[in-house]
């Protein structure tokens, strides 16, 4: 009996070190800073605000970033990081951007101690652009619009004034000529399926609300079908926003070809008054992109 006592103090005094020794287990921190994008207007003119990162196949979370990572890992260490963004705006819809590869690399990391990663990225190489992404910014060939309202008094026009970066697209409104829609010209080939997803990116600037819409025929001639899918509110700066279009081109079905249409609109109230004289949207850099 005195030698089990023995053997079961001598048992519980090394769990207890043991976990002790656990405890005091410091970790590594792996600092995340914002991506590098290799594209057109590099990281300016993108807006990744998160990272899921992996270290050695594990997966630690999704961290806005900058961020300070723990990690239970030390010496040569792999690291995996993925880009995020605000899904369609939202706050509370941070998702993993697929349009963006990954940034893969290894660090060394030492308990107690921060190491600094600048992850890397790019478009994945097999998206397909409708529009090539230099026509998307209206510098140069851009993509071409066109007036769908039927009143000659509104429209847009490409500008330098205010514009984002080069020319930039300007819409109006007043109480007089309250509506003005304009439309992209037509792409083709946009999937209708939910295993292949379809992105917008758009940088906008807009002192009323506007919305987007899509459009899509089977040609020349055939039936048009519309669908309202965003509706922005009011951006007093230039904005990047993602829109995951998957859901409302599955929605539409398989149609031949797709437009973009921006509505710009003065409502009055409830007692028939504007409550706004006049309205301004300014947009750029269209990327529509899908797999």
């Amino acid at each position: 009996m005195k030698m089990q006592s023995i053997v079961l103090g001598a048992l519980l005094t090394t769990l207890a070190l043991a976990c002790t020794d656990e405890k005091e287990r410091l970790p590594a921190y792996l600092r995340i800073e914002p991506f590098r994008v290799e594209s057109l207007g590099g990281a300016e003119w993108q807006n990744i605000t998160e990272a899921w990162v992996y270290v050695n196949n594990q997966f630690l979370g999704g961290y806005s970033i900058p961020a300070l990572v723990p990690v239970l890992e030390e010496d040569t260490c792999t690291v995996l990081v993925f880009p995020g963004v605000k899904e369609n705006g939202q706050i509370l819809t941070p998702a993993v951007y697929p349009m963006f590869q990954r940034h893969e690399g290894k660090v060394v990391l030492t308990p107690a101690q921060t190491t600094a990663l600048t992850p890397t990225t790019r478009y994945v190489p097999d998206i397909r652009f409708p529009w090539p992404i230099e026509r998307g910014s209206f510098d140069a060939s851009a993509i071409v619009l066109f007036d769908r309202d039927d009143n000659p008094k509104t429209g847009f026009e490409l500008t330098t004034e205010d514009a984002f970066a080069g020319r930039s697209v300007r819409m109006r409104v007043d109480t007089a000529n309250a509506l003005n829609d304009v439309a992209t010209e037509a792409v083709e080939g946009l999937p209708a399926t939910a295993a292949r997803q379809v992105w917008l990116e758009l940088h906008r600037r807009n002192d009323v609300p506007f919305e987007m819409w899509l459009l899509a025929d089977d040609g020349p001639g055939t039936t048009e079908y519309s669908a309202s899918v965003f509706r922005f509110g009011p951006a007093p700066a230039w904005t990047k926003i993602y829109l995951n279009l998957t859901e409302p081109l599955v929605s539409m079905g398989e149609r031949k070809r797709h437009r973009l249409l921006f509505r710009l609109a003065l409502r009055p109230n409830s007692s028939g008054q504007y409550e706004r004289l006049s309205g301004t949207v300014l947009f750029d850099n269209i990327r529509l992109a899908h797999f």
